[in-house]
């Protein structure tokens, strides 16, 4: 049986090239759009109450750091930053994509819970890749004051991202299930790929109406004089194109002829 890590990289590379190509993730990840717009809080509460509940599975504790990845409470604190203390009034109702993400989570928990292993892959490692970057872009797009709004994105008890990206997914290579339950967990992690695709399609719904960034229109404005200058470029050479052709007809030949020579002609 091939190593769970390979697996589940292999496995997810085309719903996660998949994931990456939605509207709402293009404007996230160019800082657009402030954490409090998505919907994490209520997957986050449910997958770490479910792996909270699970923590004794000999194979759940594996890759169970909650210390080190619990993202429940900095969630909190980003979504005080933008809503102010009663942000959990301003909570949204669960929508029908966030729904089924979590219902998916708190089955797992239930009748498999070895399956929460492909979630702690899919959102930890996504969120530990590529963090840094991307709440540097929500606090340059936002305007944040320095280190506010941005608890999500650091992992204040993790010293080296990368050496423990790379213990985590020997934990991964440790589990030891059934090839029926690893081929499920690798499915899983796809499907929970797939529910995030679903929530974005919903942003994506609700991005339709909104204006243009300014570098959206700026770009917009670039590629339209780009247009009209090659449109006017096309014209001006079709007009040559026409002056030439125009002078090498047959009258218009004997006239200059005529007219080189000091003669008239009958046309």
């Amino acid at each position: 049986m091939a190593l769970l890590a390979v697996d589940l990289k292999e496995g997810t590379k085309t719903v996660h090239a998949e994931a990456e190509r939605s509207k709402f993730v293009k404007y996230f990840f160019r800082g657009e759009i402030t954490p409090a717009t998505y919907g994490r809080y209520h997957i986050y509460n449910a997958l770490e109450e479910a792996l909270e509940k699970n923590k004794d599975n000999e194979n759940v504790q594996l890759v169970y750091f909650p210390t080190e990845l619990n993202r429940k409470a900095a969630l909190e604190e980003d979504l005080e930053f933008f809503n102010g203390p009663e942000w959990r009034d301003m909570l949204l109702t669960l929508s029908p994509a966030q729904k089924a993400y979590t219902d998916a989570i708190r089955r797992c928990s239930e009748q498999q819970p070895e399956l929460l292993i492909a979630h702690t892959y899919v959102r930890y490692l996504g969120d530990l890749s590529g963090g840094q970057i991307l709440a540097k872009k929500l606090q340059k797009y936002n305007d944040l004051p320095e280190g506010k709004g941005i608890a999500f994105y650091h992992f204040d008890r993790i010293e080296n991202k990368n050496e423990f990206k790379e213990m985590f997914r020997i934990r991964l290579n440790q589990v030891e299930v059934d090839e029926a339950t690893h081929k499920a967990i690798v499915e899983e992690s796809c499907e929970a790929f797939i529910r995030n695709i679903d929530i974005f399609q919903e942003f994506d719904h609700e991005l339709e109406g909104l204006p243009l960034t300014k570098k959206e229109q700026e770009a917009l404005d670039a590629a339209q004089a780009a247009e009209t200058a090659a449109a006017h470029e096309a014209a001006a050479k079709a007009s040559v194109s026409t002056s030439i052709l125009s002078s090498l007809a047959p009258s218009n030949l004997l006239n200059s002829l005529a007219s080189a020579v000091g003669m008239k002609t009958g046309a």
